[in-house]
C-alpha cells in the first residue's frame, strides 16, 4: 500500500516525499493549515539560478507554463505537443499561476510575497505586486470582464484572506470571508463571478462566491462531499473544483459543478487516474493538463472524461500549477 503525508494535500512533501504517513481514509488533523504552513516554510528549495529563456518564435505558439515550487522556475512547453520550449527563473517558491485576456501569464510567489507579470513568451517582468500584509500566497485568476486580479493567501493558523488588485494594478482590497479561514484557489466565471474553496476553521473543505458588483462573499454548500480543496476553473459552462485526494483514495479528481444561490451541485468527475496529489490543474478546451507534486510529473487527460493520461511530461520539482496561454491573434 502506498502511504504518503496526508497533512500535506496543499503541496510537496518535504525530503523523502513518502517517507511519512496517515494511512488512506484517515481523518486530516486539526491541525492541518499551520502544519502545512511550516512544512512549506521549510522545505529545501535548490534555486535554478539560470538565465531564464525562451526558443525562437515561440510567441507564435500557444505555450503551457507548469510553475516547479522545488526549484524556484517555471518550465514553459508547447501546446499541445508539450515539447520544451522555455524556463522563467528567478523566483524563490512559485506556486498558482493565471492568464489574462491578453495571453500574459501571472506566477504567485509563495515566500516572495508577490505576483509577477510577464507577456506571452516573454522572459522580462512586466509588473511585479508585492504584497507585505499577506502571507503564504498561493492561487490567482483574472475577471475576463474587468481585468481585476485576485489571489490567495492561505495565512498563518489565524486566517488568511482573498487579495483583489483593481485592473490589476495598485493596492488590493482585503476580503476575509468568515467560512473561509484558509483560502486555496480562485477562478472567475465568464461573468465576473469569483468562485474561491479552501477550508473552513475546522479544516473542512469550504466554498463560496464573490458575485459580481458585491462586497462580500457567500458560502455554498454542496451537495456532495469533497476531500480536500484543489484548484478551481471555469470551464464555459461550469465550475471545475479539483480534489486532492479524491474520496479518500491517494489519486485527485475534477468535479463540475452548477451553482444556484447558495447551493452547488456536483453534475459530472474527472477522475485523475495514475495521480497522486495534483493541486492547480490547468484547462484548455477538451483537455485538462494536471501537475502532480507527489509525481513530479504532469499529465495530460481529456475533458470531462479524465481517466487515462494521453500524455505524461517528466523531470519537474514539486510542480504546483498549470496554465495555458494561446498564442495572440494578429
Amino acid at each position: 500500500m502506498f502511504w504518503r503525508i496526508a497533512v500535506m494535500r496543499l503541496g510537496f512533501s518535504i525530503g523523502a516525499a513518502t517517507a511519512l504517513l496517515a494511512g488512506c481514509g484517515a481523518p486530516l488533523p486539526a491541525s492541518l493549515p499551520q502544519d502545512m504552513i511550516s512544512r512549506i516554510a521549510a522545505a529545501t528549495v535548490h534555486r535554478d539560478r539560470t538565465p531564464s529563456w525562451m526558443a525562437p518564435r515561440v510567441k507564435a505558439q500557444h505555450l503551457l507554463y507548469v510553475t516547479n515550487a522545488g526549484t524556484g522556475s517555471v518550465s514553459v512547453y508547447s501546446y499541445p505537443a508539450g515539447k520544451p520550449s522555455g524556463k522563467l527563473t528567478g523566483f524563490i517558491k512559485p506556486m498558482g499561476d493565471c492568464v489574462d485576456q491578453a495571453g500574459h501569464v501571472w506566477i504567485v510567489d509563495w515566500d516572495a510575497l508577490s505576483i509577477v507579470e510577464f507577456a506571452h513568451g516573454g522572459t522580462k517582468r512586466l509588473a511585479t505586486l508585492k504584497n507585505t500584509q499577506a502571507r503564504n500566497l498561493l492561487g490567482c485568476s483574472v475577471d475576463p470582464t474587468t481585468g481585476d486580479l485576485a489571489v490567495t493567501e492561505v495565512g498563518p493558523a489565524s486566517g488568511g484572506a482573498i487579495w483583489i488588485y483593481a485592473n490589476a494594478k495598485g493596492t488590493p482590497k482585503k476580503y476575509a470571508p468568515g467560512f473561509l479561514t484558509a483560502p486555496y484557489f480562485v477562478a472567475y466565471d465568464g461573468a465576473g463571478n469569483l468562485f474561491a474553496d479552501g477550508l473552513d476553521n475546522t479544516n473542512a473543505f469550504a466554498f463560496g462566491e464573490l458575485p459580481s458588483g458585491s462586497s462580500s462573499f457567500k458560502s455554498i454548500t454542496l451537495n456532495q462531499n469533497v476531500t480536500f480543496p484543489g484548484g478551481i476553473q471555469w470551464d464555459g459552462t461550469n465550475v471545475a473544483i479539483g480534489d486532492q485526494f479524491y474520496q479518500n483514495h491517494h489519486q485527485s479528481a475534477i468535479y463540475q459543478v452548477t451553482v444556484s444561490g447558495s447551493t452547488g451541485s456536483i453534475v459530472g468527475t474527472t477522475p485523475l487516474n495514475s495521480t497522486c496529489d495534483v493541486l492547480q490543474f490547468g484547462l484548455s478546451g477538451s483537455s485538462v493538463i494536471a501537475p502532480d507534486d507527489c509525481l513530479n510529473n504532469a499529465g495530460f487527460y481529456g475533458y470531462p472524461a479524465g481517466g487515462t493520461p494521453t500524455n505524461t511530461l517528466i523531470g519537474f520539482q514539486y510542480p504546483v500549477g498549470a496554465v495555458v496561454s494561446t498564442a495572440p491573434h494578429h
